[in-house]
Order: C-alpha cells, then structure tokens, then sequence
C-alpha cells in the first residue's frame, strides 16, 4: 500500500466515507428527550448508506494498493454513481422527518456532507488521471523517471 498514490479526490471520498459511516452510529434525530441514530430511524436506508460509505472507502484503498490508474480511475465512476444515490437519500432524510422525533442532530449534518463529499470525491478522481505532479513524470508504479530520453525526429516515407 502507498498512499503516495492517492490523489485529492480519493482522499476527500475515503475521508468523506468515514465521515459518513461513523454518523450513522451517532444521533441523526432528537425527539421527546431521546437521541436516535440512523440505525434506530431508517428502515434499509441505512444499510444502503453504509455501503455508499464503504465505496468512498474503497476507492481510497484501491488507489493505494493497485499498480495501475485504470482501475481506480474505473472505479471512481461507480463510486461516484453510488454516492449521489447515498446523496439523494441522505437529503430525503433531512426533509422527511421520521415520525415521533421532533427535530435534527448535528450528525444528520455530518451524514449529509459525508454523502456529498463522496460524490465530490468521485468527481475529482474521474477528472484527475494523472500520476505526477507537473514537471516530475513517473512510470505506472509512481516511481520517479530519470532524465528523459531525447526524442529523434524522422521523415515520412516518401511514396
């Protein structure tokens, strides 16, 4: 694992997927002098959004272990997707108050910006392919390159 690899999208989806993941543990709801998790309030939803929250996750420690780009750079898309599904439900939830519960909790916030920050993640995963920075090439692995060799031009064949 080289977390030299990861770039700023998967770090603020990874980020963004523990965020939401511990806020489903914490209240989301207050009512009648009770503090209610996501666990206790939403039917499926919350497992729904504890898989979204594993994605964002999973696309930190895919970036970190594969060799290659291309198959973070693939499953970026899909985490991407899975977020603004987890994005809409979240949103659901804050306009849509259970029954019984009288208001919201800090950690329906932090569910809620979690969610969109895996969406953000994704995004700027998908938009950023490159393996270096700028003026620094690396090889497939993100090993610095030595000097680069000198290209040599030739002249097209002539019918």
């Amino acid at each position: 694992m080289d977390l030299r690899r990861l770039r700023a999208g998967e770090w603020i989806a990874g980020a963004s997927g523990l965020a939401l993941l511990v806020s489903l543990f914490l209240p989301w709801y207050e009512g009648d002098g009770l503090s209610l998790t996501a666990w206790q309030t939403l039917a499926a939803t919350d497992v729904i959004l504890a898989i979204v929250a594993a994605s964002g996750v999973l696309l930190a420690v895919v970036t970190a272990t594969e060799r290659v780009p291309a198959v973070p750079i693939a499953l970026s898309a899909g985490v991407t997707l899975v977020g603004l599904i987890g994005l809409v439900l979240v949103v659901i939830r804050v306009l849509d108050l259970p029954d019984a519960v009288s208001g919201r909790a800090w950690a329906l916030w932090l569910g809620l910006a979690g969610a969109a920050g895996i969406v953000v993640g994704g995004m700027l995963s998908m938009g950023d392919e490159r393996l270096s920075t700028p003026g620094r090439p690396t090889d497939a692995t993100g090993r610095p390159l030595g000097a680069r060799p000198e290209v040599v031009r030739i002249r097209a064949p002539r019918r």
